[in-house]
This record gives C-alpha cells, structure tokens and sequence, in this order.
C-alpha cells in the first residue's frame, strides 16, 4: 500500500501538499473535502477514486461517484482513465456507476422498474415538456382551482400559472412535504395546491413520465423498500458525491440512505460558491454534514493554483465582509477558512485587478470593448476566447450593449444564453413559412401579441415570391385550406420542415452549422407541439385549431420566454469568440481575463415558495431569511471573482452597490491603470476540457454505415425524425424477452400470462414516449415472436447468466460501447446471445458480416472483462418459428477481433471527422423512403 502511495505521490507531484494526501488516500469513513476555488478539487476526487480502486478496497461496480452537471461527470470519467494510464494500469470503468444525481437514479430506476409506480421507457420532462405537461392536463391540474378569474386564487394567465405552479410542485416532491397535509391546510391556496398536486403526481404515472424531482423521489422510494433497498445499500461500498453544497433535501437524504452500512461517504464543495438556491438547493447540507455522523474527517484544501496573488487577496477580502455568524448561537454559516496562492504558482507585478467604470451602460460597453482590443492587440491574450465578460444575466436587455460594442470593433462575441434564438433569419423563415402553410395571417396576426414579429418574419420571404419556395407554401396552404369534411393530408406538423429543406434558402442553410442547429432545435420544438397538443395529421377538422394552437399557445409561450441556441459540450468555448456568459454558467470554468459585471444591480431571491411551505418541511429553518439576500448575493459574487487567472476587472454602469466596496475600494480604473507592465505579460490560453466521444455500435456505427448523411443530420446536427413507428417492434419485442431474462436471474416463475402482461406494459410505455402505435396485426406478431422464443428455449433459460449486459471499449479517442442481449453460462464456459427481430437472411446476406464483425467486438470486451474467450455466438432471429431455424451460430475466431476492431475504429474516425461523403448510395426503397431528408437529397441527385 505504501508503494502505491508513492507511486501516486511521485507521478501527480503531491509532494507539497499534505492535505491533497489526506483527501486522497484517507478514504474510509464519512469524510467532508472543503476545496477552495482553483484548489483541484476535480483532480483530487478523481486521485481519490483510483487510489480505491488500485489499492482493491471495491470493484468499479462497487463505487458510486457523483457530479452537478453530465460534463463534470464526463471530465471525470475520462480523467480516471487518463491518470490510470499515466501510472501505467489498464482499468475497465464501465460498471463504475458514473454521473450526475438524476442520471444515477435513473440508473436505478430502470434497473428495478417493477418496484416503481413507472413503466419501461419512461420520459424525463425537461423545463419545457414539463410545462406542455402541465398545459396539456391543465382541466385537471389547474381549471378545478380557478376562484373567480384567477387559478388558485392568484394568477390570471394560464401559462404564468403554470410557470409558478412548477416551483411549487418542485419543492414539494424535493423537501418531501406531504401533500395530503396541505390538503387539510386551513389555507385556502395550500388546500387547491395540495390536491392539485395529487393530480400532477397520479397523471404523470399514468402518463409514464415524471420531472426531474420526481425522478429522485422514485428512487429514494425504492431504497427505503427493505428487501431492494438493502440489495443496492450492499452493493455500493463507496458514496463520493462532487459539489456537495448545491445538493436538495431529498438528494441529501438519498446519500445518507445510501451509505447506512458502511459510512464510506466523500463529499466534496464550497459553501462560499452554493449558487443553486433558487433550484432548491440548500447550502446546509454541507454545512451540516459533520453533524450527521461520527467521527468526520474534515479535510480543507486551500492551495490556489489557478489566480493572481492579488485576485486571491481581493475575492477574500470581499468574501469576509459579509456576517456569517449564527444568531442562535449555533455555528456559523460559513467554514472557518481562507484560500491562498499555492507555493508553485507566480504573480508578476502588473495590475491583476481593476475596474471599468462608464456614464451608463452603453459607454461601459464601450470601455469593455476598448480593453478587449487593447488586450488582444498587445499580445496580452492569444484568442479572443481567453476573455469572459461575466453578468447575473446574459438575456437581450443585458447582453446586447456589450455585444454590439464588440460588433463595433469587429470582435465576434458568443453569447448562447440570451435568450436569443428566435432573432436568427433562418428561424424567422422557418416560422414565416408556417404562417403561410397554416394560414395564420391577416387578422391573425393583428390580434397577436407578437405581431411586429410575425410581420418582420413574412417581410423575410419577400426575395423568394417567384422561387420554387413561394410555389411550395401556396400549394400546401391552399391544400389544408381546402379540406373538408373528412378529409385529411397525410402530413404531420413536422414534415412541412423537411420538406422545406429542398428549396432555397433552407438547401443553403443546411451547409452552415450553426443554422443548421438552429433548425434542429426547430424540429424538437415541432415534436413537441405534437406530442403534448395532440394533432398527429392535418385534418379538416382540427386546422383551425391547429394554427391558433400552434402561433396564439405553444410559439407565443416559447416567444414570451425565449430560447436559448445551441452549445456545443464538445466545443464550449468556441475560438475566436469573446465569451459572454451568466455567473451561474461560469460555475467550473477559468479564463486568463474575466471581467464582471452588474456590480451596480440588486437581484430580488425567491422567498416566497419557502415561506409559505416551509411549516410542512421535515426539518427547522436554517439562514435566518433576512440575510438570505447577502448570504446569496456575496457567494454568486465570489463564485465570479474566483474565474480569472490573471487579470479581474470589475465593471459598472453607474456606482456600484456599497456592498462590493471591500473588493473595489482603492482599484485603478480603465483606461487610467499601469499599461507598460501590463503589455509585458502574455497570458497563456487555457485548453478548456472536451470528453470523448462515445459511439454505440448500433445506434452510431451502424446508422453510419446505413447511411452516413442520415448520422449527420440525426446523430451529429440531432434532427428529430418525423416518424418512429419502425423502430417500435424491434425495441417491443427485444425488451419483453430481456423480461424473461430478468425474471429468471430473479428466481421468479415466468409463464405465458405474464410475458403478455410485461408486453403490454411495455407497450403502454413505448407508446407513451412518443413512438406510433403498431397495427394489431403488427402488435399480434410481436407478442407471437417473443411467446416463441419462450417457449422454444425453456431448457435455456437456467443456462442465462446475465441480460442486457453493458459494454464499452476505450480507445485513445473515443469510447465505443453497446449492450449484449444474453450471456449464457455452462461448465465455465461463456457464450454470446443476440437478438434480431427479423426472419434469418441468406448467407451471403452483407448483414451477416456486419453482425459478425459486432458480436466479434462484444467477445472481445467481454475476454477482458471475464477473462475468458466466449466458447460460441449466436444469433437469434426471432421472427422464425423453429429454433432451428432462429439459432445461428456465429462461428469464434479470435482472429476476426483485430479485423472487427478495426473495422469500426475507421468508422469511427471517419465520424469524429465529420466524413460524412456517401461512398455508396443506401438502398432507396428501404432507406430513403421512410427517411425525412429525402427531399434534400434528391435536390443533390444523390
């Protein structure tokens, strides 16, 4: 053990840093990290994690680790393999449970789905879908509750109702307040909030759907069942959870559950940085975590390896003005600490910190823009990207000064989160073409909100009169316009986009990225719109409905509200760019330049949720509420002014509030600082993290082989399909089989009435997710493939060893990964099972080798992980009636691995390449006919 600690010592230069030591290889009992920012704390969790690993104390399959959001998850996926593959070791992480708090009750969930109120395939309702819920089931959520013109006594406006009523129900599922208690509130309000909420919860199960709260609550149901519960608390010997402070009440009590046994539980944060409050979050969880068990190991890392000395002296100084002492007498709101320059770290004598301080807002923006180009100019920074302009918020009204400063000097700015995205011309021209299509015009358009919007969207189609476009929008508005009685076009809302797609300017929009992503995200919105408003096809009764539903509900909600654009994680901060961000968004990230602004606002903190639910919470108040707006306001500041590497400039329209005075008493101001030793420094650009890729062998690899434009635009660009009623049978029967497969390994009895019980449910659960009900000759077949397979392979059954197995291969550059159907077991042996719900093809049928070439790569994963060679592959073609015919056997050759491993590597990199040239041409009356770009690229002659 002592050599490994050395060994851990010597090759991440630990040497100096005594409490990194304890962080990292202390790692039994409950322990609480305090890292400071620019501290390593990712490194040291990550340190943590492999040092269990390597010194055997639990298997991956054994250690949950847990981070905020799913690109911190991923940074520390691929840091543990890069720094096991710096000490030398080849580990296999893929049982290592791995990723944010939803992901990982998800994870659960799925894994123990019988003993949840949810089905398979269940939907996660993002801010928006959750919204449509609500909107869609609004005569029972909401219309019961409606006292004179106002829903539960207070709101008039259906969608702000549903906007606030949200938080509500947030709060209730996460604090776990008892709804029945409200019911028999004296308070009117809580009285309709309490059964209105009953109708949410039981509509949502009924649905197969539940929100992100929920989500949480389901699994924490689950732990607290004795038997599962204790099965899943004895299989995790290691709980280490990343950003600790912006933890909720029900996550804490989920990590508190979790580790009973054993009491090996880590979490790491920064009670100065909790920022999440108004998503219920609690800055008491770590503040109390010491109190929860016995003996905490208590480690502070306080080492800043990331800021200027003066930068560190300032956000401390600012930090320890605010009062965090307990009235009450208990401790304080804040950990006794102070972060300081590590030892390895230099601060040349230029001013690091400064202000910028205009007239008004405009010549703020102005002075912004004049550092950034003296910045660049000099030398000073490398990229334009090495500056972020940081604001409490980043929408229209705040953002667009600066960015039009910018714009002045001819610097690009990327500012995604402004909001912003119906202001772009392709998505104007996307909405323009539904106004013509549906016939939302005219009178319409005066009586609507957004008319000035609407119009200047139409005036951008007025180049294109006499174009194949304007021809196309003529001919299908006077098609639905002429629809009567029980006619129908057999067209979705969605199929009027791609069908846009073959005329210009939407051809041409196509070649640009970023509009292209922009008419991605216009797809999703239009699957949404059919799937929470309910009109599948275009009908003559429903197109009047249709179009005041579609322009008068769902865009003016989305035009009320905004949008944001598309970001890319695999390109966060994209080159060339100013970044323009939120506090919130920074959360993580570094810069050599960070300038911050809004120092001259006050920003009002949601108390009122709280307020009146707080009597029903399971535990007493903590912050005394009237200092929660100081507490909250320095650490959002703190988290801000922790960014920068090298220089913190402090920006302000007027005078800034007295209440940044500890940090900006004394600052030299722009333009009048020391400029000589500042054009002597050269700031180094930092790399920001990119994950690797993952491919799925069949839902990547194989959707590129098919056809490597389909991936481009349903993988890469993420284009939601019109239709996805072909994928529904294969995925039916495939998971009423992984049933009996799971039954089995249960030790519970599987006969025909249930297999056809689990395929309903099933069904129900697929269909609820938005895929197209099957004909019941179709559905009759599915049933008939998988009561078959039963039937046929009973004396099997006892041979499974494991279903649905996960698999992944890590390669330098990217992960592939995939499920294996069916391991089956015998005398030691190991053999390979998967299902295809087709008849058998020929022998010289290609898709056999490309099958062959994906079970040789799963034998290979599978080699490493059991450590034995797979004794057979099989096929199973379910849609044979025989077993004779439906078992192939796909002969083993350890030879085959290299070719199959190199086979999908070139797909691969032709992928990460964005090589997306068709070489070969896909079948067109099996590929293109049922494909949404066909349109497109039969305008390309493909």
């Amino acid at each position: 053990m002592e050599k490994l600690k050395q060994q851990f010592i010597e090759t991440f230069e630990l040497q100096d840093d005594l409490e990194k030591q304890k962080a990292i290889f202390e790692t039994d009992g409950p322990t609480l990290i305090i890292a400071g920012p620019g501290t390593g704390k990712t490194y040291t969790l990550v340190l943590r994690t492999l040092f269990i690993l390597l010194s055997k104390r639990a298997r991956p399959s054994e250690i949950i680790l847990t981070s905020f959001t799913e690109k911190s998850a991923l940074e520390l996926r691929d840091r543990l393999g890069l720094f096991a593959r710096r000490l030398g070791v080849k580990l296999d992480l893929h049982e290592l449970v791995l990723g944010t708090i939803h992901s990982i009750c998800d994870h659960y969930i799925n894994q123990f789905i019988r003993n949840t109120p949810l089905s398979r395939n269940y939907t996660v309702l993002d801010d928006l879908t959750n919204s449509l819920f609500i909107y869609e089931h609004w005569d029972e959520i909401g219309e019961p509750f409606r006292v004179g013109r106002r829903y539960f006594g207070r709101w008039i406006s259906k969608w702000d109702s549903i906007t606030r009523i949200k938080t509500y129900f947030d709060k209730i599922t996460e604090e776990m307040v008892e709804p029945d208690e409200l019911v028999q509130s004296s308070d009117d309000f809580l009285q309709m909030l309490g059964e209105s909420y009953q109708k949410y919860r039981a509509l949502l199960f009924e649905n197969n759907k539940v929100d992100f709260a929920f989500q949480q609550r389901i699994f924490y149901d689950v732990l607290k069942k004795r038997k599962i519960g204790k099965q899943i608390r004895e299989s995790v010997k290691y709980l280490l959870i990343d950003e600790y402070q912006d933890t909720n009440y029900i996550q804490e009590q989920i990590a508190l559950t979790l580790v009973k046994p054993h009491q090996n539980i880590c979490v790491v944060g920064d009670e100065d940085q909790a920022l999440y409050r108004f998503r219920g979050a609690t800055v008491r969880n770590i503040l109390e975590f010491p109190h929860h068990f016995k003996n905490v190991k208590i480690v502070k890392l306080l080492d800043n390896y990331r800021s200027h000395q003066m930068i560190i002296d300032r956000y401390n100084a600012f930090i320890e003005s605010v009062d965090w002492s307990n009235p009450d007498g208990g401790p304080d709101f804040r950990f006794d600490k102070k972060v300081r320059p590590a030892k390895s770290t230099a601060s040349p004598d230029y001013p690091a910190v400064f202000t910028i301080w205009g007239e008004n807002t405009r010549e703020e923006a102005r002075r912004f823009a004049d550092l950034v180009q003296f910045l660049k100019k000099q030398k000073i920074i490398q990229d334009y990207s090495d500056v972020a302009l940081l604001l409490h918020s980043v929408k229209l009204d705040y953002s667009e000064p600066f960015i039009q400063a910018l714009q002045e000097k001819n610097i690009p700015a990327f500012c995604p989160r402004a909001r912003a995205y119906f202001e772009n011309e392709e998505v104007k021209m996307a909405l323009a073409c539904y106004l013509i299509i549906t016939g939302y015009l005219e009178e319409d358009i005066k009586q609507s909100r957004h008319a000035d919007y609407f119009n200047e969207a139409l005036k951008l189609l007025g180049p294109f009169v006499d174009t194949p476009l304007a021809a196309y929008l003529q001919r299908m508005a006077t098609e639905i316009q002429q629809l009567s009685g029980n006619e129908t076009i057999d067209e979705n809302v969605m199929d009027f986009l791609y069908q846009l797609f073959a005329y210009e300017p939407f051809y041409s929009y196509l070649k640009d990225e970023n509009k292209a992503r922009n008419l991605s995200i216009f797809s999703s919105l239009l699957n949404a719109f059919q799937t929470y408003y309910h009109l599948p096809i275009i009908t003559a009764k429903n197109k009047q409905a249709l179009k005041y539903r579609l322009f008068n509900s769902f865009f003016n909600l989305l035009l009320e509200t905004g949008l944001n654009e598309y970001e890319d994680q695999n390109d966060p901060i994209p080159k060339g760019y100013v970044q323009i961000m939120t506090i919130h968004q920074s959360k993580g990230l570094e810069f050599p330049v960070v300038v911050v602004s809004s120092l001259d606002k006050r920003y009002s903190v949601q108390k009122q949720v709280d307020r009146l639910l707080r009597p029903f919470y399971r535990r007493e108040p903590f912050e005394p509420e009237d200092r929660i707006h100081d507490f909250d306001w320095a650490r959002l500041f703190y988290v801000a002014f922790s960014r920068p590497q090298k220089l913190l400039v402090l920006s302000t329209g007027t005078e800034p509030k007295d209440f940044f005075r500890s940090i900006w008493e004394g600052l030299e101001q722009w333009p009048y600082v020391q400029k000589e030793t500042l054009k002597a420094q050269q700031f180094k650009s930092r790399q920001p993290f990119v994950p690797k890729k993952t491919f799925s062998l069949t839902s990547h690899i194989n959707v590129y082989e098919t056809c490597p434009r389909q991936y481009q635009f349903y993988k890469d660009l993420e284009f939601t399909p019109s239709r996805t009623g072909q994928l529904l049978f294969g995925t039916l029967v495939h998971q009423t089989i992984e049933d009996i497969h799971r039954a089995v390994l249960d030790g519970e009895q599987v006969n025909e009435p249930q297999i056809a019980d689990d395929f309903e449910r099933n069904y129900r659960g697929l269909i609820a997710s938005g895929y197209r009900p099957l004909g019941k000759t179709q559905k009759e077949q599915a049933l008939k493939q998988v009561v078959t397979y039963f039937q046929n392979n009973k004396d099997l059954l006892a041979r499974v060893v494991e279903t649905e197995v996960d698999v992944s291969y890590e390669k330098e550059d990217y992960i592939i990964s995939g499920k294996v159907d069916l391991l089956l077991g015998k005398d030691d042996r190991l053999e390979l099972l998967d299902f295809k719900s087709q008849q058998k093809p020929q022998k010289d049928d290609p898709i056999i080798e490309k099958y062959t070439y994906q079970l040789h790569v799963y034998a290979h994963i599978l080699k490493e992980r059991y450590g034995k060679e797979p004794e057979r592959l099989y096929i199973y073609w379910t849609a044979e009636d025989h077993r004779k015919d439906a078992l192939q056997e796909i002969p083993y050759d350890p030879r085959l691995e290299e070719a199959a491993g190199h086979h999908f590597d070139h797909i691969a990199h032709r992928i990460i390449q964005k090589d997306y040239t068709l070489k070969n041409p896909p079948d067109k009356t099996k590929v293109c006919k049922e494909c949404d770009f066909r349109y497109y690229c039969k305008i390309r002659e493909v």
